[in-house]
């Protein structure tokens, strides 16, 4: 990691009482807040008057974005529900989840645990979700928890002491690339970053990439040709190196034997060989001259694959 790299997040955690100040007037004071609610690391349980702690307009933006649900509805929850601060991190699946069935909201979640556990916790929010291209999981708890890994990744890595720097740097990062006070440098560092690019490309990528090759293939199509052909390509291989196997055949040797074999054996009919051996051509002609299947020559590919790999899971 070069310096320059790590510098330009410091930079933007140093600049998070200026920007803040820009944007609303006052710099924001989150460590009187962490102050304030110290003593709840303690506790096992919030009280409605806890909540004040957290809104604070002394210190920053709260009630700008956000919204506790009235007393009425939260002092029969509060008393039923418990939130074990005190095991954090252990516990934090479930604090998070019953933070969530409190509260409703998972960013308001994401507020109590930041300032109760600062080393450990961030805010999330849209800003700090679009410059990591945080992960969709399946609920609003699963995001959160996403999140946490991401931050605590870039925490360990740029040297930051608390998981809150962190997120506070990623939130003044996003007011610089995107934002009302943008710097074409932060900008671009953020942008030449291999560490943040792939953190940013597992997030993207990281749902799909669990797919089946003939899924995944399928899934890239409409996106992007090239990549579809290449991992149709690279799965027509596996597939019918993985059908010789299973018909008791040595799945080794040349892709064109191979097939000639399992046509000699009767594994398949000479349409299915005559097909088999043009697709072949067809990754050949991608992989060793570079000219990629046409659309039709891609759509069969992906067709064959997906056929192959059902008829190989309904065979075991």
């Amino acid at each position: 990691m070069s310096a320059g790299l790590l510098n330009y997040l410091q930079l933007c955690h140093s600049q998070f009482p200026a920007i803040s100040e820009k944007l609303y007037r006052s710099p924001f004071d989150l460590h009187a807040i962490e102050r304030a609610v110290r003593h709840l690391r303690q506790r096992d349980f919030l009280t409605y008057g806890d909540l004040n702690y957290f809104i604070w307009p002394e210190h920053w933006w709260f009630d700008l974005f956000w919204a506790f649900p009235p007393k009425e509805r939260l002092k029969g929850t509060l008393r039923e529900v418990t939130f074990d601060f005190r095991n954090l991190p252990e516990n934090e699946a479930t604090v998070v989840r019953n933070l969530l069935q409190v509260f409703k909201s998972i960013e308001i979640a994401s507020i109590i645990l930041r300032f109760v556990w600062p080393e450990h916790y961030g805010i999330i929010s849209p800003p700090v979700e679009r410059v990591l291209d945080v992960r969709r999981g399946g609920d609003a708890a699963q995001i959160y928890l996403h999140y946490l890994v991401n931050l605590r990744t870039i925490q360990r890595h740029y040297r930051f002491k608390r998981a809150a720097d962190a997120d506070m740097a990623l939130w003044v990062l996003h007011e610089k690339c995107y934002g009302r006070y943008r710097e074409a440098k932060i900008k671009a560092s953020y942008e030449a970053d291999s560490f943040m690019l792939q953190l940013r490309a597992s997030n993207l990528v990281g749902p799909i990439a669990k797919l089946p090759l003939p899924r995944l293939a399928q899934a890239l199509d409409g996106e992007s040709a090239a990549l579809a052909s290449l991992v149709a390509c690279y799965s027509f291989e596996l597939q019918v190196r993985a059908f010789a196997q299973r018909h008791g055949l040595p799945d080794t040797g040349k892709l064109s034997d191979l097939i000639d074999r399992l046509f000699l054996d009767r594994q398949i009919t000479s349409e299915k060989k005559k097909h088999w051996l043009r697709l072949k051509r067809v990754r050949d002609v991608f992989f060793h001259d570079g000219e990629a299947p046409t659309d039709r020559d891609r759509s069969d590919l992906i067709s064959e694959i997906i056929r192959l790999d059902e008829a190989l899971r309904t065979s075991h």
